[in-house]
């Protein structure tokens, strides 16, 4: 979380402003109703805390577009988009570049409705700059959380940050992600519950990541049981659907009463971005594009390397 005792509205709009805008710091005050010295104080506090973040790019090594094409060709989806340099030491930044791109390229209107779901990437990207302005649009969650641990798999404040973001709309699933039979029969009723889920069918756009293999993965979210018979094949999951390596579906005892968005839904979306870096993701990725889970891919360098090789694609293809 970043702390500071100033304002965290103000401190976004004066950075937001200055750095994203590229206007000048008298242009900020004006804009932001402060001083020209307390917007030098506002920038230099951004800073500090970790609001506004600079980051000095690799010299790309490979050919970018050449290895975005092998593997969008391996995968058989629409698109790959590919971050120079390992990502996960950068905190996904370059993948949150490229993630606004990809839905600057969509020209998300008022009122279309565009899916979050929640894991380490999607959450990390969420609170970035640099995405597109989408007045009027609705960020939707593709699950339950309310009562998750870890910020990561909090869905309400993933959105929210998001949202905040882009300017669009959030909505709210007020439902932990694991329900009971007599709590998910009386979601099915409430009001306040369906307006939020119905919004999933004809949604323009998802973002959703890509969970590493179950066996031996560290970052899980807790209705999720450890140890489970069910899930020793599953090479990974997209919105709390497990598969295995040749991408079928893979249920576990309780997992017909979890709150997310229906497979069938999924696939049936348009654009589906999803995030993904880190080379033990690598089966995961595959067996995910087999499952339909995704039509769109943002990785990393390491990892798109590591899954071309995993398959036996070598540098040239």
């Amino acid at each position: 979380m970043l702390e500071t005792s100033m304002d965290m509205h103000q401190l976004h709009r004066a950075a937001t402003a200055y750095y994203l805008d590229g206007q000048r710091q008298e242009e900020v005050a004006r804009r932001i109703g402060v001083s020209r010295p307390s917007v030098s104080k506002l920038l230099a506090e951004a800073r500090r805390i970790g609001m506004v973040r600079f980051e000095v790019l690799d010299v790309p090594t490979v050919d970018l577009a050449d290895l975005a094409e092998r593997l969008r060709d391996l995968l058989g989806i629409d698109s790959v988009r590919i971050a120079p340099g390992d990502q996960v030491q950068r905190e996904f930044r370059g993948i949150g570049d490229l993630l606004g791109e990809e839905l600057r390229s969509l020209e998300i209107a008022e009122g279309e409705v565009v899916l979050l779901a929640s894991g380490a990437t999607v959450s990390a990207v969420a609170s970035m700059g640099g995405m597109p302005r989408m007045p009027g649009a609705l960020i939707v969650p593709t699950g339950g959380g309310q009562q998750e641990p870890e910020p990561a798999f909090q869905t309400n404040e993933i959105v929210r940050q998001f949202a905040d973001r882009t300017g669009a709309e959030p909505r709210f699933i007020f439902a932990p992600a694991q329900t009971s039979p007599t709590l998910w029969a009386s979601l099915q009723e409430d009001p306040g519950f369906r307006s939020v889920v119905d919004l999933w069918d004809g949604a323009r756009a998802a973002v959703v990541g890509i969970g590493a293999p179950y066996d031996g993965r560290a970052s899980l979210t807790s209705v999720v049981p450890r140890g489970e018979p069910a899930l020793e094949k599953a090479a990974g999951d997209v919105c709390l659907h497990f598969f295995d390596e040749d991408g079928a579906i893979l249920a576990y005892p309780g997992s017909e009463f979890l709150v997310r968005l229906p497979l069938e839904k999924l696939r049936a979306i348009p654009t589906s971005i999803a995030l993904a870096a880190g080379r033990e993701k690598s089966p995961s990725i595959r067996a995910g594009a087999k499952a339909g889970m995704f039509t769109s891919l943002i990785t990393d360098v390491p990892t798109a390397e590591a899954v071309l090789a995993d398959a036996g694609v070598g540098p040239h293809g």
